[in-house]
């Protein structure tokens, strides 16, 4: 593949993409430094990508996250996000990486006219060098740091195209093999493999309980209670919750705050952590609440039109539970580990043999269905299950839905109706050609920097978890 792209470099040259590309990476894209003293993160085919870049796109992402996901930001996005970011700003170099390698690059001419096209820079009609060189110093901008990092911005561009406009033609097989997963339907068959059948063959020493049992004996305790006071702000309404979370920091009182502003003040009365979390469910109490102190303020807590503002009124810790009482407690908690153990190996020793013993099948359902009714949500690792076919009908691992194992396989199909076909046929053939060229450059780039990673060329020098 990159001989052929190398091959035909020259004539794709000329095709420059001016406008944003699909790519986070390349949006977010920053000036960066070039101080001798600034840590290097990671070393990507003779790039070094050095800690102000990755921080500066972080900082972007991250605000991007918090106005998406406001109060239910927590420790996991949070390190997802760092994973993410490493990940595109070293894709930014394995681009960057394969330029060097095409002899693509950016002509002064070239970005001339990227920046005559930007209109901040325009007077009267024409790029005006005072107005550019007065904006850049208004956005506290250095001319050549700017002009690198646009210039590396169109380069990645270039790049990208070439990428994309190299892939293989789609042909009218593949366009209507992509909507047969789009708009068809499949019918699996199954086994499953019930954890609580298992639950006789466990064994449970007395050593292994009493051995757990020391080091999480004092987790064992009884409940914790909570009694809260809050109050709901309608999002239509006049009141916002910013505000009045100010207003209520200053007060401390929660029940006159509400009588002052015609608000309803609710009270949970003493209310034990279960039943806490199935109440608010929707609000993530979780995350937050445990960190509260009496008479502390939550922030607000959003959730659709609405937003919650609690009072902690009081809280009581949980008794020490008895030991026999505990005992039993972990029994059950190892015998159901166990138990669910057996069942997903013994879903992996009928794959393996081809045994699946007694089968159901799932019924006719969209190959772009996220649940099996019955059995429950898909899996978010086994995305792919319902593409199975005659010429691929045996799911290659078990899958875990609502605590139980499952082992899937082909059991027939549906076509979409081919009269529909033919009215979305070229609607879909414009859409799917689209979705296939942005599929290829994710996987070019994905196979060069596994070929990259085996061959020593990139060296992740400061993991993302400590960024």
């Amino acid at each position: 593949m990159l001989k052929f792209m190398r091959k035909h470099a020259k004539s794709y040259l000329i095709k420059i993409i001016f406008a944003v590309i699909i790519i986070v990476f390349v949006c977010y894209f920053g000036a960066g430094s070039i101080r001798e003293s600034e840590t290097v993160i990671a070393e990507v085919g003779g790039f070094e990508v050095r800690d102000p870049e990755y921080r500066e796109t972080y900082s972007k992402e991250i605000e991007i996250f918090r106005q998406l996901y406001r109060d239910r930001m927590d420790d996991k996005l949070i390190a997802d996000l760092k994973e993410k970011v490493l990940n595109d700003v070293i894709n930014k170099y394995i681009l960057l990486s394969e330029a060097k390698k095409l002899g693509i690059s950016v002509s002064d001419q070239e970005f001339a006219d990227l920046i005559g096209s930007v209109d901040v820079f325009r007077k009267d009609g024409k790029f005006d060098k005072e107005r550019y060189l007065a904006v850049l110093k208004q956005n506290r901008l250095e001319p050549d740091d700017f002009e690198r990092s646009q210039k590396t911005m169109l380069l990645v561009r270039k790049v990208v195209s070439i990428i994309r406009d190299t892939g293989a033609p789609v042909s009218d097989a593949d366009i209507w093999a992509g909507y047969v997963r789009e708009k068809g339907k499949v019918n699996l068959a199954y086994s499953r493999f019930d954890p609580a059948a298992y639950k006789t063959r466990v064994s449970v020493t007395d050593r292994e309980l009493n051995d757990l049992y020391e080091k999480e004996k004092e987790r064992f305790r009884g409940e914790d209670t909570f009694r809260l006071r809050y109050i709901v702000i309608e999002g239509k309404g006049s009141l916002k919750d910013d505000q009045v979370y100010m207003d209520l920091l200053k007060s401390k009182d929660i029940g006159a705050y509400g009588k002052q502003k015609g608000l309803a003040v609710s009270d949970t009365g003493d209310v034990r952590w279960s039943e806490l979390l199935k109440r608010f469910k929707s609000l993530k109490i979780e995350t937050w609440i445990k960190d509260l102190r009496k008479g502390d303020i939550s922030l607000p807590v959003r959730d659709d039109a609405k937003s919650y503002i609690f009072q902690l009124v009081t809280r009581e810790d949980g008794k020490p539970m008895g030991k026999s009482e505990a005992l039993a407690r972990l029994k059950a908690r190892i015998t159901d580990e166990k138990a669910k153990e057996m069942a997903r190996l013994a879903a992996e020793d009928a794959l393996k043999a081809k045994s699946a013993g007694t089968r159901a099948t799932t019924g006719f359902l969209p190959r772009t269905a996220t649940s099996i009714p019955k059995l429950g949500e898909i899996p978010k690792g086994a995305a792919d299950l319902l593409g199975l076919t005659k010429e691929n009908p045996v799911y290659g691992k078990p899958v875990e839905m609502n605590g139980d194992y499952y082992i899937f396989s082909f059991a027939g199909e549906q076509d979409p109706d081919r009269k529909e076909w033919e009215k979305n046929k070229e609607g879909f053939s414009r859409y799917y050609a689209a979705r296939y060229r942005e599929q290829f450059l994710k996987s070019f780039i994905e196979e060069s920097k596994q070929a990259m990673l085996k061959d020593g060329k990139i060296k992740i020098l400061k993991p993302a978890k400590e960024l």
